[in-house]
């Protein structure tokens, strides 16, 4: 299957690289690669249950899953903690119209959506580890602190705890068994019931997880309570943090990476139409410790100590680096991708790693560009345009990657973009990358405020008036001029708006790379048009205005504009000749925003009208023919030299107006004096010189045929508009 084929399997999740995520991910990243899948996964940075506001905005990230990219989805579900964050979650979800896989309990803000939930079997995995209590150590007294009572999780481990005690000839006491909430608290609050007395002390407690059983552990350390000796503590969901507490604690590990490699498994099945396999939940396994009778493994306790040991050398390393000091000195946007690029070793066994900005991503109030600009941080010479939801990109750059993690770059309620971060094996990024993150995005902030902002790609410098990737003045930098402009004698402020782009299509990576030399084109059409003296800039992806001093009437101006960029190939080649409007309309007492208004309702006008003329079945042959015409005006074109319609002259001709509003014949007047009326505004040339460039025998014809279409002389006509 080639590389710009692939399915690609979306994962979302909170803190990607949480223990129990890690090892989810590890087993659908490795299924995926053996299905010759590619895997993409969704993050946030921060921690997930704090509530402000200010980190809302980084829930942004998850609006990519809309990509078409994107065949299939995988959720996380128990990875977002907050209610109503997974109610936004469910949101955009529901919104996608591909499978989705859900892993983890049953949640009911995820009710909403039309998925398949699998999970591990905490029933059985807690029968078992109360069952061990049972019979490995003889215990008939344990209590059970599971999660809140809303959940489904809790219920679950409830049941596999009477089902131990029932199986055993045990009669469950309901008081023993305590609700929590899954955190450090609960544990605490029950230790402290029993070291004051409250309750008994039992001979075990099973904990439901790990860590609220680090919460008992703590507490009784402080208390002086021996653990096993005065009480035994097991738990379920053994995490990496264990070697934090004393004891080390016996806990029954989930199997996560087979049960993310199964919902991997189970979406293959479904996107290629085959019956999914029968899903039997994956047990979980024994990690001994010293919380029990048992004894820890030795290799198990050294294991886990040594990377411990390696995550803390790094994380000392990486943490007191200097790339935070530096980006907030920093005074470009070439000097910023050059502090990160250089402390890109802090990422660990990455691929490849990009910064994604979106194209307006300093304005004040950005409206969030459908086209980022992205550079890597290995290579910061591998820069290029895309798609804001064009996440393929990533893997045919780099086709040997497995796996690519997009991670928001925000500050309040900003959304610079993303970090995308890639890998070839079935590996996940540490805290320090999200630390590296978060001084990104600060670094980000900090560069808008300066107002110093340099293009992503190329040298240019601009600032907050100016647009990045042209170097024109951008919609602030137009308002400002507006503002200060002042008409000379005899002259007419002009307001004229250009649309480009109007029937845009699909964007893959080389019609990114057309797409921008054309926009580049458009940008030196417009330089050419305005010369030394007038004032331009781009507004938005597609659109641009000049201010334009003149005594021409305004229908004069606009007919100069389009006539100009009608000449530049790199656009023409790319859009065709009917693919833009534009207006000019006379600057009255109106300010930048009305005009800018005014203009884009003329334009629209004009875009519904070319949309009704694109209806004709033959339209894409006919603008084949057009746009050949406008190209080679020096050539003779009649509708017989077109073989295919050699025999249908009349049916051509028809069809050719019903396309493009104007007759065959006059239209191919329009290209030749388009092209003289070019030269005419941008050069010195002489008529006669001028009218051999653009197909005319005799001189004396053109000056005829320019004034019978122009209503004045070719040569007043360059006084007018050069005046």
């Amino acid at each position: 299957m080639s590389y710009s084929k692939k399915p690609i399997i979306a994962v979302v999740t909170a803190l990607a690289n949480g223990f129990a995520e890690k090892e989810l991910l590890s087993g659908i990243i490795s299924e995926n690669k053996k299905n010759g899948y590619y895997t993409v996964v969704f993050s946030n940075i921060y921690n997930i249950v704090q509530p402000e506001d200010d980190l809302l905005c980084e829930q942004k990230i998850y609006n990519f899953v809309n990509s078409t990219d994107i065949s299939g989805i995988i959720l996380l579900c128990e990875s977002f903690i907050v209610e109503h964050i997974r109610e936004s979650i469910a949101s955009v979800l529901k919104g996608t119209n591909v499978p989705i896989i859900g892993i983890g309990t049953r949640l009911k803000e995820y009710e909403v959506l039309d998925y398949t939930l699998l999970s591990t079997d905490d029933t059985s995995d807690i029968e078992e580890l109360t069952s061990h209590l049972i019979c490995e150590h003889g215990f008939t007294d344990i209590a059970l602190l599971t999660g809140m009572k809303e959940i489904e999780s809790s219920h679950l481990r409830v049941d596999g705890y009477l089902k131990a005690l029932n199986a055993h000839g045990i009669t469950p006491d309901e008081n023993k068994i305590y609700y929590g909430d899954f955190w450090f608290t609960s544990g605490e609050q029950l230790a402290d019931r029993y070291i004051s007395g409250e309750l008994s002390f039992p001979q075990a407690v099973v904990c439901a997880n790990d860590i609220m059983a680090y919460g008992m552990l703590r507490r009784f350390s402080e208390a002086g309570v021996k653990v096993p000796d005065q009480i035994t503590i097991v738990s379920y969901e053994y995490s990496d943090i264990r070697i934090y507490y004393s004891p080390a604690l016996t806990s029954l590990r989930k199997d996560r990476r087979s049960l993310g490699a199964a919902a991997a498994k189970r979406l293959q099945h479904v996107l290629e139409g085959k019956t999914p396999p029968e899903f039997t939940p994956p047990r979980g396994k024994f990690i001994l410790g010293n919380s029990c009778p048992c004894k820890a493994d030795e290799a198990q306790s050294l294991s886990e100590l040594r990377d411990a040991e390696r995550r803390k050398n790094f994380t000392d390393l990486s943490l007191f680096s200097t790339m935070e000091h530096k980006l907030t000195l920093c005074h470009d946007m070439d000097e910023f991708i050059s502090i990160i690029s250089a402390h890109q070793w802090m990422i660990q066994d990455k691929k490849n790693i990009y910064m994604c900005l979106y194209s307006d991503w300093n304005e004040l109030t950005p409206d969030y560009s459908h086209i980022m600009r992205s550079v890597s941080m290995l290579d910061t010479n591998q820069a290029f345009e895309m798609n804001h939801y064009d996440i393929r990109s990533f893997f045919v750059r780099n086709h040997d990657a497995s796996v690519c993690y997009l991670n928001p770059l925000f500050s309040g309620q900003r959304l610079f973009g993303y970090m995308a971060l890639l890998y070839t094996s079935d590996t996940s990024y540490d805290d320090v990358y999200r630390h590296w993150l978060k001084s990104v995005s600060i670094g980000l902030e900090f560069l808008r405020l300066k107002n110093d902002i340099r293009y992503l790609i190329s040298c240019q410098n601009v600032s907050e008036y100016r647009d990045t990737l042209t170097g024109m003045n951008n919609k602030k930098g137009l308002r400002r001029s507006f503002q200060a402009i002042r008409v000379h004698d005899n002259k007419k402020l002009y307001f004229v708006t250009l649309r480009v782009d109007l029937f845009p299509r699909q964007l893959n990576d080389n019609e990114i790379r057309r797409r921008t030399e054309a926009i580049m084109g458009v940008s030196s059409t417009i330089a050419r048009f305005c010369g030394n003296h007038d004032i331009s800039g781009r507004v938005s992806d597609d659109t641009f205005v000049c201010l334009v001093q003149s005594t021409a009437e305004p229908e004069i101006i606009s007919d100069l504009l389009s006539s100009i960029l009608l000449q530049e190939k790199s656009y023409i080649n790319y859009a065709g000749t009917s693919s833009f409007a534009c207006c000019a309309i006379p600057c009255d007492d109106s300010d930048f925003d009305e005009l800018l208004s005014k203009c884009s309702d003329i334009i629209r006008d004009e875009h519904s009208r070319l949309t009704k003329l694109r209806k004709n079945r033959y339209y894409k042959d006919m603008l084949s023919v057009r746009n050949r015409m406008y190209a080679s005006t020096e050539a003779t074109f009649e509708p017989d030299s077109e073989n295919s319609y050699t025999d249908r002259i009349d049916f051509f001709r028809r069809n050719y107006k019903s396309c493009f509003g104007t007759a065959f014949h006059q239209d191919c007047i329009n290209a030749r004096l388009a092209k003289a009326k070019y030269y005419l505004a941008t050069t010195s040339l002489a008529i006669t010189d001028i009218s051999e460039r653009c197909g005319y025998v005799d001189y004396k014809y053109f000056q005829r045929q320019f004034a019978a279409n122009m209503g004045i002389p070719a040569l007043r006509y360059r006084n007018l508009i050069k005046g």
